[in-house]
């Protein structure tokens, strides 16, 4: 019987020793060369880039402080933009009753899912400031032993609309003396695409009003109602306030004026 060796052996008659000059070898290498390349595989297209939809938090004075006494520093999804920082004041509109009713309710609503143990202080929180600047509104709801709610947001969508905020309440808190003023909010933070500072707390009794001379937006005037003040302005003027302290005129309530220092304690 014939093995299977023998007839494969027998399929290649090529020599144990192949000549790579000789002419079997070059007619293989003709052979291969004249052959059509198969076509290449397509490519794959590359994947598109995964667009990242990026939430931007701040954490400047205003958002530690508020860490530290238990606070939290809420900023929603970016939905405005610089059209309705255009429309800021440098002094608020005034403010009907039932306006600044409906401005502290929507921030009392919008804090009511992020209290993280407020919810009983929030609830019971009265409305101190409530103002209009341009297309933005800012709330500042104030309750017992120095808690306080801030909302600051923009209005210029029906739906949707960004604000940031404040929630929480200094330990130890003590009521300002008649001249002076106890901060709850001083820093920077970013909503609608932009940046912002703010400024707010509690003034003693004798304290009817309040001006910040800022270096970009002139004399911006703050709200004072209720014993409390409020104040914003575009821009990141006061990211380090905790630090170095914010000046502002005060006006008494004999007419007289003088100027406090607003930083944290």
């Amino acid at each position: 019987m014939t093995s299977t060796d023998t007839i494969l052996r027998s399929l290649d008659p090529a020599a144990a020793d192949v000549d790579p000059h000789g002419p079997r070898a070059r007619a293989d290498l003709a052979r291969i060369l004249a052959a059509p390349a198969a076509p290449a595989s397509p490519a794959a297209a590359p994947a598109p880039p995964r667009r990242r939809r990026v939430r931007r938090l701040v954490l400047t004075a205003a958002a530690v402080a508020a860490a530290a006494v238990g606070a939290s520093v809420l900023v929603p999804s970016l939905t405005g933009g610089d059209r309705a920082f255009a429309t800021w004041t440098a002094t608020p509109s005034a403010v009907s009753a039932g306006a600044s009713e409906e401005i502290a309710d929507a921030c009392r609503d919008a804090q009511r899912d992020g209290a993280g143990g407020f919810e009983a202080d929030l609830a019971a929180a009265t409305a101190a400031v409530a103002e209009r600047r341009g297309d933005w509104s800012l709330a500042l709801l104030a309750g017992d032993d120095g808690f306080s709610a801030l909302c600051i947001t923009d209005e210029s969508t029906p739906l949707f609309r960004d604000w940031i905020g404040m929630i929480g309440g200094p330990g130890g808190y003590t009521a300002p003396e008649p001249r002076s003023a106890f901060v709850w909010t001083l820093g920077t933070g970013t909503v609608g695409g932009g940046e912002l500072s703010v400024a707010a707390g509690a003034v003693g009794s004798d304290v009817t009003g309040m001006t910040y001379d800022s270096a970009e937006h002139g004399v911006v005037t703050a709200t004072v109602a209720a014993g409390h003040f409020a104040f914003w302005l575009p821009g990141d003027e006061l990211e380090n306030a905790s630090g170095d302290g914010v000046p502002v005129t005060v006006t008494y309530a004999d007419g007289t004026t003088g100027t406090l220092t607003l930083r944290f304690g």
